[in-house]
């Protein structure tokens, strides 16, 4: 009898294990976002405010989310995310494919929930590229594989998440978004709509934005 008890037990707390990783697993891998670009290459760089959200929870120490814009179909990403330390500002140029030094990312304890906070992120036409925040340099880069990345290309504003499922943000919305539209960035033209767009949910998560409007990008962020 005693060892039929034990061989139960043993059996229990297997069940018990392997519910207990599946359900972890699966809870940490929410990955996902909202992304709106333009269907032309036609565009050397953008430029947008976001309107942060007033209210941001943002659960587990690894845990994100953010909010920035795009260059091109490779990955050049740079803007704001938000841990549960605080707002960071980053620029991500190749990092995946090409190591760290395509990546940069710093805390702004100016940066509150929200905030109002003017970006620009322009293909230099050299090899770099560069942000801007409320009108002044940030950050220039290397492209990793500038080929990468067409002098005119499309462009792209993107809000995004991170974590194991927890995290929420109140309304986060775009505003004033122009299009760079010359090498020399004297032209920009109005992200109205007007222009050829589309807009996707992106991996793991990206239904878990609530979407107010597409141009400019309004989402909110709900918990699962």
């Amino acid at each position: 009898m005693k060892k039929k008890i034990r061989k139960i037990s043993v059996l229990l707390s297997i069940m018990l294990t392997f519910v207990f990783i599946s359900n972890n697993a699966y809870a940490a891998d929410r990955h996902g976002a909202v992304k709106t670009e333009t269907t032309e290459k036609k565009w050397t760089g953008i430029s947008a405010d976001i309107v942060l959200p007033k209210t941001v929870n943002v659960v587990g120490s690894a845990s994100y989310v953010d909010w920035y814009l795009g260059l091109g179909d490779a990955v050049i990403e740079s803007g704001i995310s938000r841990t549960p330390q605080g707002y960071k500002v980053f620029l991500n140029s190749g990092e995946k494919e090409g190591g760290s030094q395509y990546w940069v990312s710093e805390y702004d304890t100016n940066i509150k929930d929200g905030d109002r906070v003017a970006l620009k992120l322009i293909n230099n036409n050299n090899g770099t590229v560069s942000l801007y925040v409320n009108n002044v340099l940030r950050y220039t880069k290397p492209v990793y594989k500038p080929s990468r990345l067409a002098q005119f290309d499309i462009v792209k504003m993107v809000q995004g998440v991170q974590d194991a499922g927890g995290s929420s943000f109140s309304q986060a919305s775009f505003s004033n978004v122009l299009l760079r539209a010359d090498a020399s960035g004297a032209v920009y033209t109005p992200f109205d709509g007007k222009i050829p767009y589309k807009t996707t949910r992106v991996d793991v998560g990206g239904n878990n934005f609530t979407v107010y409007s597409h141009v400019p990008l309004s989402t909110s962020l709900f918990a699962q």
